[in-house]
């Protein structure tokens, strides 16, 4: 079994009480069936407690005002504290590291959702770097009709896509096309089962000319006179795909439309009020989002919707963050405080849209629609 992960990935260390935004609160924490026949087993000063604080019958922990019933008034656990780290359920113990699984393979990431994990990603101009391990005191695990194929030539496209991704000298919006364009055209083989077609694919989008290609394509947007206005048209579309949603969190309604309402409102002239400077922080996004999402295209076949999954969120954060900077009205030279606007943004946004399978799939499912987000109403957004 091999185990793949960012560079940054050991590095993390929860921040426990110190936490703007404890993942105690907010959501239903789901225990694990292995746990639970351990706390009805439990004896001593933990017995009844755990008897009466788990809704046993959807085996979860109890909430009182949207908080864990064993979350103290200091954001503490008091499993914790009183049993220590083996009293945690799996859910607790794990997040907030996220495991994609494949055959032979487990790629390990962070959730964005987590402030620690998040200052981490986005927090670092250093580029990702991937570490592969192989752990050989793990079984591997057998999947029925996993297609290895598919997935070797998805793995080698997210490889190149990472790269472009990376490339520093390729301006940001440029990156961007690329990567879409590639899924574009990565799916249509898919669809017509033309494997074989790939490596052909993958060599042509490494082309010395196919950069500057793609520069002249996002020119051409930028130079069109109704360019602002196309704009807010593939934005109001962008922001649709969030409506009906589920919420996790109370008041992300309200952080939501107050982003919306700002960035509408103001129209093309919010455009020159936001702070410079963030490019490597949209790359870590959609570096983010690419390495946990891509590769689960094997299952599903949709190398085209986790693209546009991944581009989508990193501009709609990118979007919502200038917005808060906006209306906290911050000065153009405090990059301290954008950021920290960014990072809360961007962990708002995971854990209403990560952390909800339905959430995550109503919106992939959108953004299959190619009228309102294909090509170029991507490009518009840029």
């Amino acid at each position: 079994m091999q185990y793949t992960a960012p560079h940054y990935y050991s590095r993390f260390k929860c921040i426990a009480g110190e936490c703007p935004d404890t993942c105690c609160a907010g959501w239903q924490i789901v225990i694990d069936d292995r746990s639970l026949k351990k706390y009805k087993r439990q004896k001593g000063i933990l017995r009844n407690r755990l008897h009466n604080e788990i809704d046993w019958k959807e085996g979860t922990f109890r909430q009182y005002e949207g908080r864990c019933a064993f979350l103290n008034g200091d954001n503490l656990c008091d499993l914790y504290l009183e049993g220590g780290s083996k009293m945690f359920c799996r859910t607790c113990r794990m997040y907030p590291r996220h495991i994609e699984e494949f055959e032979g393979l487990k790629e390990v990431s962070l959730s964005l959702s987590c402030p620690a994990a998040a200052e981490l990603i986005l927090g670092s101009d250093e580029p990702v770097r991937f570490i592969t391990k192989d752990v050989e005191k793990m079984a591997d695990e057998e999947y029925e009709e996993f297609d290895y194929l598919l997935f070797t030539k998805l793995e080698d496209a997210r490889d190149l896509i990472l790269r472009i991704l990376q490339d520093r000298n390729i301006r940001i919006n440029v990156r961007f096309a690329f990567v879409l364009a590639l899924a574009h055209d990565l799916q249509q083989r898919i669809d017509k089962n033309a494997l074989y077609e790939v490596d052909s694919l993958i060599e042509r989008y490494q082309n010395e000319n196919a950069v500057r290609w793609f520069e002249d394509r996002v020119a051409l947007y930028e130079r069109d006179g109704k360019r602002e206005e196309k704009r807010m048209k593939s934005f109001k579309a962008a922001f649709s795909v969030l409506d009906g949603l589920e919420v996790l969190k109370g008041d992300w309604t309200s952080y939501l439309e107050n982003a919306k309402d700002t960035i509408f409102t103001a129209g093309p002239a919010v455009q020159p009020e936001i702070p410079d400077g963030f490019d490597v922080q949209w790359e870590q996004l959609m570096v983010y989002f690419v390495y946990t999402y891509f590769c689960g295209a094997v299952y599903d076949r949709q190398a085209y919707s986790k693209m546009k999954f991944a581009l989508m969120g990193t501009l709609l954060i990118r979007e919502i963050s200038r917005a808060v900077w906006i209306q906290n009205k911050r000065s153009k030279a405090d990059r301290n405080a954008a950021m920290c606007d960014l990072m809360e943004a961007a962990r708002r946004y995971a854990r209403e849209i990560e952390h909800s399978d339905s959430n995550k799939n109503m919106v992939e499912e959108r953004l299959k629609n190619e009228s309102n987000f294909g090509m170029d109403s991507f490009l518009q957004m840029f």
